[in-house]
């Protein structure tokens, strides 16, 4: 990583930007200090505030104290849960900035371009994850209709997960709503999200297990969840699991996740095909930088396909779509001793297309697989997807897509369903390789979601369509 993909990854974790946790040093405290300026971030003392104030929290609360005042006379925006009207509230805030003269933008105008942008992500990031009521949906950016000054709320919040935030009046009423699996999954997910934290900081990289030793011969059958996995590809560190930290083996899953997919489906659609094939093309459709892209770029991980499909010599992985931010034709990657004594070559490329727009250019090569992540393809981009949907039908390759939840995937399904792909299931399916992290829905209460987490194999059009 980089220094300022360092910066990206070592961003507050979400206890910190809802008050529970030290903004600088992301530790918990019962006795944090708030900022006297913006009043939206708090610290364990003197020193971690003095340090985050030159780090980076000076433009955040430059932000944060401009979007306040801006708050006031902003028309209210259609609601959709106070959590997501006051983020859209904040993306119009934005606009505005970047629409408005010089005069008026001056105040982070001397800012390097990088630097702005992870200064709006933060106090992106402050407002939405702010104590918002579970039961009246109040917030600290609500305003009294009749004279638009700020109201002030006493917030309170389960002292053992530190979320499950109420305002002082409805408190006792959300109790019986906040359950033991509830708050058990919100500690879950803080003590990972800090694990992964600490580890850049310690080890100045983000978090990655990839198991060392390829296969000498191809698996006879994929394993049938993450226990299996982990007993064959890594039974020195499973058998010691117990020693390690809890949060190990679930951080491992974060890009494990993406290759076992990928390999889950291939067993899924061709074992044959794809444990005896030599050079092996991979396409990775609508990628982000939050998931398939974390900390700048793909990282090794990708490499466990080749070491479970030992056929394989040469593996290109192709990474296509608009928010993959740049462009890079096939280059060649590095690659475990143990591969680059058998002359085995991982090649990677990107391109900030359109699967459909890539499909029409002159470097398009024909897949093997292709893979979409997360898509969302049934409320976001729609038509668009479905154009390279008809181009990944025509192309007949198998393919795999996956989604947050059931809800989604079913969704997706019923896109596919639409431009008569042929499925091998009736029904999005459980993933057995979803990420085995819990994330909390910045938009919902006590609502949470996993990567990966239901999947869609297809292939083709549907018989005589």
């Amino acid at each position: 990583m980089n220094a300022q993909q360092m910066i990206e990854a070592l961003l507050p974790t979400k206890d910190a930007d809802n008050g529970s946790a030290c903004t600088n040093c992301v530790q918990p405290n019962q006795h944090l200090v708030r900022c006297a300026g913006c009043k939206s971030v708090k610290y364990c003392n003197k020193a971690c505030q003095v340090t985050d104030w030159k780090k980076r929290h000076k433009p955040v609360c430059k932000i944060m104290r401009a979007f306040q005042r801006a708050s006031k006379g902003m028309p209210d925006m259609p609601f959709m849960g106070n959590k997501l009207s006051v983020g859209n509230k904040f993306a119009r805030f934005k606009e505005m900035n970047e629409e408005e003269s010089a005069s008026r933008s001056s105040l982070l105008k001397d800012l390097p371009r990088n630097t702005l942008d992870v200064s709006w992500t933060m106090a992106r990031n402050l407002v939405i994850r702010s104590p918002c009521c579970a039961i009246c949906e109040k917030s600290d950016y609500d305003f009294d209709m009749d004279n638009s000054s700020r109201v002030e709320t006493e917030w309170k919040c389960c002292p053992r997960c530190n979320y499950g935030w109420c305002c002082a009046e409805h408190f006792e009423e959300y109790q019986p709503k906040h359950t033991a699996e509830i708050c058990n999954t919100y500690i879950r997910a803080t003590k990972i999200e800090r694990f992964r934290y600490n580890h850049t900081v310690n080890q100045g990289d983000r978090f990655f297990f990839i198991p060392e030793h390829p296969l000498a011969t191809p698996m006879e059958s994929f394993p049938k969840d993450w226990d299996e996995y982990f007993q064959c590809r890594t039974p020195m560190e499973y058998g010691m699991r117990h020693g390690l930290p809890d949060e190990f083996f679930p951080s491992a899953t974060f890009l494990l996740s993406q290759v076992n997919t990928c390999l889950y489906g291939m067993y899924e659609h061709d074992r044959d095909f794809f444990t005896t094939v030599e050079e092996l093309t991979i396409h990775v459709v609508g990628p982000a930088f939050g998931f398939e892209c974390e900390g700048g770029s793909p990282t090794c991980i990708w490499e466990e396909i080749m070491h479970c499909l030992p056929s394989v010599k040469r593996m290109n992985v192709i990474f296509v779509g608009p928010e993959t931010k740049m462009t890079m034709p096939l280059g060649q990657m590095a690659s475990c001793p143990d591969c680059s004594a058998k002359g085995r070559i991982r090649m990677q490329a990107f391109h900030e297309l359109t699967y459909h727009d890539y499909y029409a250019s002159e470097e398009f090569i024909k897949p093997d697989f292709v893979v979409a992540f997360n898509t969302g393809m049934f409320e976001e981009y729609t038509e668009s997807w479905k154009k390279s949907l008809e181009v990944m039908l025509t192309l007949d390759v198998p393919c795999i897509f996956t989604s947050y939840n059931k809800h989604e995937g079913d969704a997706d399904f019923d896109v596919l369903t639409e431009v008569n792909a042929q499925k091998l299931t009736d029904a999005s399916v459980l993933n057995p390789f979803h990420v085995n992290i819990p994330f909390a829905d910045d938009g919902c209460f006590d609502k949470f979601f996993r990567c990966n987490m239901y999947c869609i194999c297809f292939r083709g059009r549907t018989t005589g369509k």
